[in-house]
């Protein structure tokens, strides 16, 4: 059975915050409960932020992943620590499913093989959708250079990955190292209240 999780957003600056979570795991013995989405490619702002983000202005808001048990330890010592530290939690929502699109394309036999089965057939408890790979071999493209418009052998293909949160944010983090390989936002979505 699949842990779950929730998004939790707190109000204060990522160090601090980062700062108080992971002192708070590590005072406990927890590891790995708590998932920073900024660090993990996870979409949580609007193109404003986004923006922001990318000239390197950082806003006062913390996007967190963490089970929905240890959500309830942390809003307990975040309210003990209130008048000592500027840190709040200003929204809670419980993650139904994680998901995002991919794209890769690859020119030798070998990695196109490496691709369709990483993609066609993911870890246990996630889905692929929409994964159509198209292979195209073009003897009179043998020898061709590399970034030449013609290759012998090309394998292209999009879909989207989907699942529990934190096994799309372990295989996006493997899946991200491939070459050739091109990776949207996680995005999240969450279960009515």
């Amino acid at each position: 059975m699949n842990k779950e999780y929730c998004e939790v957003v707190v109000e204060g600056s990522l160090d601090l915050v980062r700062g108080f979570v992971v002192g708070f795991l590590e005072g406990r013995g927890i590891q790995g409960e708590a998932i920073f989405g900024e660090d993990h490619h996870v979409e949580n702002e609007g193109k404003f932020g986004q923006m922001m983000r990318l000239i390197g202005v950082k806003g006062n808001r913390v996007h967190l992943i963490i089970g929905v048990g240890f959500h309830k330890l942390l809003e307990k010592a975040l309210e003990k620590r209130k008048d000592e530290l500027a840190l709040k939690i200003i929204s809670e929502k419980k993650i139904s499913l994680a998901s995002f699109g991919f794209r890769y394309r690859a020119y030798t036999k070998e990695l196109g093989d490496e691709l369709m089965a990483l993609f066609g057939d993911p870890p246990k408890g996630l889905r692929v959708k929409d994964h159509k790979p198209k292979e195209t071999v073009s003897p009179e493209g043998k020898g061709v250079e590399a970034y030449a418009p013609l290759h012998e052998y090309e394998v292209k293909a999009t879909g989207t990955i989907y699942g529990p949160v934190s096994d799309v944010i372990n295989f996006y983090g493997r899946a991200e190292h491939h070459d050739m390989v091109e990776l949207d936002s996680i995005k999240l979505e969450y279960d009515e209240v």
